[in-house]
């Protein structure tokens, strides 16, 4: 870490968040920055206005420019802070640390681009996680990811939420997850939960899942074990078995993986009651 004053407080925090501060410091040249209560900006903002005006590389424009432009920029960085906090209280102390030395700069950078303009409380929990998913060695959360993320209205969060609250889990592989959204036949039971298909469009124009509401998406024919809310389910049937309408992309599975919900509580007879329409055969047990 450099000699700059660091506003985070560092007390107690692991040797793998320091890499991390570390990381962020030597690619952008970001130090760490305020934490805690809205209370707190203003001092911050005084500190760091003396700063500028204690920059002996700036010329007398280049700091008049940049006090008059400085409650904004300050604001930026208090919440690319609050990301990174979010995103240190969230690292696994077991990860491997050459997964930080992976992230380069270039994607470091676009994180923070887009972090700086974050200012929801729970969209920079997300945001934090996402960092630290990264850092935990998440390959699929690369810039692409980033931007759709950039993008996402509250509501598309909601609804995706949703999606996820009603995917089935390959057992053996634990980044395949099947959403099963009969909504071409059931859209009442869906809408019912807040999902609509203009919600599913949104999404599939966000790439986050592919959406088609005519053919719909099997799975394997390999069928594989599931797993659903504590439950293991096995499906077998004469031929290959729909999981409806939508299905996860790599973004989307990137950010499924950051995603903490808990299952759809009445999801599990529904899809039954499905599976028993369609012939399908099906023995749950608990785990």
């Amino acid at each position: 870490m450099s000699n700059n004053p660091a506003l985070i407080n560092l007390d107690g925090i692991s040797d793998i968040a320091i890499k991390l501060l570390d990381m962020i410091e030597h690619l952008a040249g970001w130090v760490a920055s305020p934490k805690g209560k809205a209370a707190d900006f203003e001092e911050g903002l005084e500190f760091y206005k003396n700063s500028l005006e204690q920059d002996t590389s700036l010329t007398d424009r280049e700091k008049a420019v940049k006090l008059s432009l400085a409650r904004t920029e300050f604001r930026k960085y208090v919440n690319q802070a609050k990301i990174v906090s979010q995103a240190v209280d969230s690292l696994s102390r077991s990860i491997n640390p050459s997964h930080i030395d992976d992230i380069d700069a270039d994607w470091i950078n676009t994180f923070l681009s887009y972090a700086e303009n974050i200012s929801n409380e729970k969209m920079q929990a997300i945001w934090g996680k996402i960092l630290a998913a990264k850092a935990n060695g998440n390959s699929d959360i690369n810039k692409k990811m980033l931007h759709i993320f950039s993008c996402i209205e509250r509501e598309d969060i909601e609804v995706f939420c949703k999606l996820c609250s009603m995917s089935f889990s390959h057992m053996n592989r634990c980044y395949s997850h099947y959403p099963f959204i009969y909504i071409k036949q059931f859209s009442k039971y869906y809408s019912g939960l807040g999902i609509r298909r203009y919600n599913l469009a949104s999404l599939d124009n966000l790439g986050l899942i592919e959406y088609d509401v005519h053919e719909g998406f099997v799975l394997p024919k390999d069928i594989p074990p599931l797993s659903f809310g504590g439950y293991k389910i096995i499906l077998s049937s004469s031929k290959r078995i729909g999981n409806g309408n939508v299905r996860f992309t790599r973004s989307g599975r990137a950010l499924f993986s950051i995603t903490k919900v808990i299952p759809q509580e009445d999801f599990l007879p529904f899809c039954m009651n499905v599976w028993s329409r369609e012939n399908i055969v099906y023995n749950i047990e608990k785990l």
